[in-house]
């Protein structure tokens, strides 16, 4: 399985579709220089496949690059920067 990811800032959207089909999603909102990750889904049959890991990695990505802090306000979100707080530790907020 190869994941293609598509980004739509102005949706506030991460999608990951394998092929043509998508199957998962990031909902997140960028309010001054806070990209808050609200909603993170996978589509059923797609679980544990590690697909929302690389979705929170993208928008993690986008971040960094643009110098942006980072609240994981959905709970998959929560846990994957638990796992990650080494590493991004500087950029992530519980602040509004």
């Amino acid at each position: 399985m190869k994941i293609k990811i598509i980004r739509n800032n102005e949706k506030g959207e991460v999608q990951a579709f394998d092929g043509e089909v998508q199957v998962g999603q990031i909902n997140f909102n960028i309010t001054d220089n806070l990209l808050s990750i609200e909603h993170t889904k996978v589509v059923e049959g797609f679980e544990k496949k590690g697909i929302d890991g690389i979705l929170v990695q993208s928008a993690t990505d986008y971040a960094v690059h643009h110098n942006l802090r980072i609240k994981p306000i959905c709970s998959y979100a929560r846990l994957w920067y638990k796992h990650h707080k080494k590493q991004y530790k500087s950029i992530l907020t519980t602040d509004k």
